[in-house]
């Protein structure tokens, strides 16, 4: 995911700098965990030679001449690295941004302080030491179509437009109340794998019918496309189903059959789980 962000930013660079503009961001670091994982995305990003620099090891020295930060590693991993030497001076008084699932800020900020007052976040935020927000962009990110929710908590203006700014460059954002993000995470960063198991559902079904999969598989995308469409432009799911589903038609015998099936309490269930092991992982 980090590497998706990376990429739609060095876009927003490549854009000022054709335009004659002064890019927001014009110095990016990376540092990964292995050498090979560096090599690959200095191969990705070699046209940006010049303004990404990767490494493979010393977070702490990558963090103290940053001046935003993004968290992008494994939940669990969140002490191993935010508690290592040097990190809690070279954090002190930069942005942080975490993308780490089921990770509340309070729980990023005693890793990174090595305290356990989960009452940080309720401090004003000009007497905080890091200024925390975290963010669940989703896949699609990385071809500038992403869907980010951000956790709405208090934040300096100048970082709560910083934030958002990032965001931008990989699509769309949505602000969430701290006690909904855990669901808001849920739709924008599950979602799609969700629909994934319908879709190959669907393509089985062609392929059963007579179809190749592949030319059903580009019917099926044209066909999703339309829809988040319509959905923009404010039709109401239940109404698009009830303008295809005419009298006897298709569209109704394969409505009832999903019905039937128990597809409607299925995906209802699965947001639910979803949400309950996004807050369970917070814990």
């Amino acid at each position: 995911m980090g590497a998706s962000i990376l990429a739609g930013v060095l876009r927003s660079y490549t854009k000022a700098v054709n335009s004659s503009q002064t890019p927001v961001i014009s110095k990016f670091i990376a540092t990964v965990s292995s050498e090979a994982s560096a090599q690959r995305l200095k191969s990705r990003f070699s046209d940006y030679a010049n303004q990404l620099e990767i490494q493979s090891s010393g977070n702490d020295v990558a963090m103290k001449k940053a001046d935003i930060v993004l968290l992008g590693f494994k939940p669990y991993m969140v002490n191993s690295v935010l508690a290592k030497p040097g990190v809690k001076e070279a954090l002190k008084g930069k942005l942080v941004i975490s993308v780490l699932v089921g990770t509340p800020p309070a729980k990023i900020y005693c890793a990174i302080a090595g305290s356990d007052d989960l009452q940080y976040m309720a401090q004003p935020y000009e007497q905080r030491e890091y200024h925390i927000r975290r963010v669940m962009p989703n896949m699609a990110a990385e071809f500038g179509e992403g869907m980010s929710v951000i956790e709405k908590n208090s934040l300096a203006p100048e970082y709560e437009s910083i934030v958002d700014w990032v965001f931008l460059q990989v699509g769309r954002i949505a602000q969430v109340t701290p006690e909904l993000y855990d669901l808001g995470g849920v739709l924008t960063g599950t979602t799609s794998p969700f629909f994934s198991v319908a879709l190959d559902g669907m393509l089985d079904g062609a392929v059963s019918q007579g179809l190749r999969r592949g030319e059903a598989n580009r019917i099926l995308s044209q066909t999703l496309r339309g829809l988040a469409t319509m959905l923009d432009n404010g039709e109401h799911p239940a109404l698009v189903r009830e303008k295809a589903a005419s009298p006897r038609g298709t569209t109704i015998a394969g409505l009832l059959s999903l019905e039937a099936d128990g597809v409607r309490a299925a995906y209802s269930n699965a947001i639910i789980k979803a949400t309950e092991r996004s807050i369970q992982i917070g814990k």
